[in-house]
């Protein structure tokens, strides 16, 4: 229930023999601000036990601190913990694959370029975007020979131009421009190559995201 200046009051009944001083209110018992988890000064919210259960900034930093540690010892490589404070030890989801500081996860089945691309934003992340040969050459492991997969590269009818599904531009190295306009608005990669196909074509796809630094 709340009082005239808004206070929402909890009447606490003491025990039998024991007694209880009123608030300078004259009401007994503790009262909580509305919605602003605060209370008037001398309220008993603000005594030292409400205090020690809460802990200190400290406290929790020490005990994340500990966590990130106990981890590291678990999920880590030790030459990755010993190297630069541990900060080249990289998680990945299970089922994805750590390259650099991205994680990969390759479909087993295949679909539309649109449903590939909503896939990989359910799984928070975001279909392949390249930005040059070195990392095509580095994701060799990562593609399936012999197969196309969808790549998150499209062709805007609007701007007329080729477009990454996060915006980056598209290198003319990667994407040739006598290419632009063609019937297969869609991309997909082969290899070290980047061709484009019907965007109903039921393909394989790649989803990216950034690897947690541990």
């Amino acid at each position: 229930m709340e009082d005239d200046e808004g206070y929402t009051v909890l009447n606490l009944r003491p025990k039998r023999g024991n007694s209880a001083s009123p608030s300078p209110d004259g009401r007994q018992g503790c009262c909580y601000k509305a919605c602003q988890g605060s209370c008037p000064k001398g309220n008993p919210a603000e005594s030292d036990g409400v205090t020690q259960r809460t802990g200190s900034g400290g406290e929790r930093n020490a005990s994340l601190e500990d966590l990130f540690s106990r981890l590291k010892q678990s999920l880590c490589d030790p030459a990755q913990i010993s190297s630069a404070g541990g900060s080249g030890c990289k998680l990945c989801p299970s089922d994805w694959l750590l390259h650099r500081d991205k994680c990969y996860w390759l479909s087993k089945e295949g679909n539309t370029w649109s449903k590939s691309r909503d896939d990989c934003s359910r799984k928070g992340s975001q279909m392949l975007v390249i930005q040059d040969w070195e990392q095509l050459n580095d994701l060799q492991p990562v593609i399936p020979a012999g197969h196309a997969v969808w790549i998150g590269l499209s062709f805007n009818s609007t701007q007329r131009k080729w477009t990454w599904v996060d915006g980056a531009p598209v290198h003319e190295e990667l994407v040739p421009e006598s290419s632009q306009g063609a019937e297969s608005n869609c991309g997909e990669l082969i290899k070290t190559k980047i061709d484009y196909d019907v965007c109903d074509t039921d393909l394989k796809w790649l989803c990216q995201k950034a690897a947690f630094p541990l």
